[in-house]
């Protein structure tokens, strides 16, 4: 991966694969507000990484045709002696399914992306407390 400052507080990064990414700062930093800031594109990159896990996994448990819709939301808290530093994030995932939902596997496969498969949730574990909760809309 590569990246290179194109002006102001604004980066442009290309991956490995050739996807450009562009990062920007608040005003107040100095920057524009013209792109997400890198912290907003780790916690996008937590929700992508267990949310394609889980995806992957009722895929695998033979329970996603039922599947309707799928998001998720991030909330979290920062440290008080330095604003760039989480403390807590709560991931929640909602679920609509055709029918009764199978709550067992959802849970499975949300607690193995967790625990086991995502590693943005395992490098985020070491530095902040990770909680995640299930709805069934």
């Amino acid at each position: 991966m590569k990246a290179r400052w194109i002006g102001g507080m604004m980066f442009h990064a290309v991956t490995d694969s050739g996807h450009e990414v562009f990062m920007d700062a608040k005003p107040e930093s100095g920057g524009q507000d013209a792109a997400p800031r890198p912290l907003e594109f780790f916690l996008v990159g937590l929700m992508g990484c267990t949310g394609m896990d889980v995806v992957s996994l009722l895929r695998k448990m033979k329970v996603i045709d039922n599947l309707r819709s799928f998001r998720m939301e991030v909330s979290y808290e920062r440290a008080s002696d330095h604003p760039m530093v989480y403390t807590k994030v709560h991931l929640k995932y909602f679920f609509s399914f055709d029918g009764e939902p199978p709550k067992e596997q959802v849970e499975k496969a949300v607690k193995l992306s967790q625990e086991k498969y995502c590693s943005a949730s395992a490098m985020l574990r070491k530095t902040a407390e990770l909680t995640y909760e299930i709805v069934y809309e």
